[in-house]
């Protein structure tokens, strides 16, 4: 099962600031959001509302009345979750967990002695699979439209050998 947290409608903005450290209470708030509880074995979307530092104008969604893209505020600083969401996802026993965001942890790092301490913790100690950059902004749409924030997720990597990662073309059953 795949379920949408969407930290930034919970918190009341469009986009989430940049460099803002997501915590288990705007997880939490994300869940009260969509009437939800996260599940064993769920797959986890957080949705921070970054995408839109990438619109083309004439893109989806609105033609020719898209932001400018801006890479730069796409990559740095950048929101993303934290050391202590590692712990919240361990709780509630997440399968794997993507964003819409570049690094998918806050960056630059919360701790500058440690480089991406929550890759280390999600993949390394916990075996959690994650996904960068996933395009949510159309599913938090219909999400909140209809107040449903559960599908079925299929996200199937490529089959590389040798390979750290691979892309996936995830499709959200509703």
């Amino acid at each position: 099962r795949g379920v949408l947290l969407d930290v930034a409608r919970a918190l009341g903005v469009e986009v989430l600031e940049p460099g803002y450290p997501i915590t288990p209470s705007d997880l939490d708030q994300a869940c009260e959001l969509g009437n939800l509880q996260v599940e064993p074995g769920d797959v986890v979307l957080v949705r921070t509302g970054q995408m839109v530092q990438l619109a083309l104008p004439g893109g989806r969604g609105a033609p020719g009345t898209g932001p400018p893209r801006d890479l730069v505020a796409y990559t740095w600083p950048t929101p993303g979750l934290t050391m202590a969401t590692a712990v919240w996802f361990h709780d509630h026993d997440v399968a794997a967990v993507a964003t819409d965001t570049l690094v998918l942890e806050v960056y630059p790092c919360e701790d500058a002695d440690l480089y991406l301490p929550v890759h280390l913790l999600h993949l390394v100690e916990m075996g959690m699979t994650q996904g960068q950059n996933w395009v949510l902004d159309e599913l938090a749409e219909a999400c909140a439209a209809d107040g449903h924030y559960e599908f079925l997720l299929d996200a199937t990597p490529l089959p590389f050998t040798n390979a750290l990662g691979s892309p996936v073309n995830p499709v959200a059953l509703r």
